[in-house]
């Protein structure tokens, strides 16, 4: 059975180690994959994640692909990815990803590559667009945490979110893309900020080891 999940994920550290996951996830792409996904480079490369790292592909459904040829035909597969700018974040520096990807929870593989950046904290913020669930997983040093946005706070963001695009009836709402789009972009931020307060408690414990 097929599923979609988009996911928001948020890389936070030391500026130096942020700057040097900014760099290895982004994959600058030949004529041909420029051509096939209509941009010069994938902003959030899982396989150029794994490639430069020397990690092992996960059995059995390996990372999502940029791209793929099939003879002299290149492909974009179901997934779709950008980068927000990188920021300050307290005295650290944060960026955050958007990544639409079919068949993968992309958290299960953020765990082995966070052995790989430890000094970094990441976490993923993940919409089943299926069910509607929003999870928040908290991943460092291949450890990982999850937390669930509880269904009165999803009730409270898509309340919000159709009274600030003048929609009076929360059933005409769940169909109003507007309001779809506003409530989902609430509730993955909401999802995220949870693990705020203790990413920032555990980069300062490592600052003063």
């Amino acid at each position: 059975m097929s599923f979609v999940c988009f996911n928001r994920i948020a890389i936070m550290g030391p500026r130096s180690e942020v700057l040097r996951f900014r760099r290895d996830a982004r994959r600058r792409l030949s004529p041909a994959f420029k051509k096939a996904l209509d941009q010069p480079s994938v902003a959030f490369s899982l396989e150029h994640l794994f490639r430069k790292n020397k990690l092992p592909i996960p059995e059995p459904d390996g990372v999502p692909f940029d791209a793929f040829q099939i003879g002299k035909d290149v492909l974009g597969g179901h997934y779709f990815t950008s980068a927000l700018p990188m920021a300050e974040w307290h005295i650290y520096a944060r960026i955050e990803y958007e990544v639409e990807v079919k068949n993968y929870e992309i958290f299960n593989l953020l765990i082995p590559l966070s052995r790989c950046y430890p000094e970094l904290c990441l976490v993923d913020s993940q919409l089943s667009l299926d069910s509607g669930d929003i999870d928040a997983m908290y991943i460092a040093r291949g450890r990982c945490s999850r937390w669930t946005l509880p269904e009165e706070r999803c009730n409270a963001h898509w309340e919000r979110a159709a009274q600030e695009n003048g929609v009076a009836k929360l059933e005409d709402a769940y169909e109003d893309d507007d309001v779809r789009s506003n409530a989902e972009e609430g509730m993955l931020a909401e999802a995220i900020a949870h693990w705020d307060k203790h990413v920032l408690r555990m980069l300062r414990r490592r600052g003063s080891l």
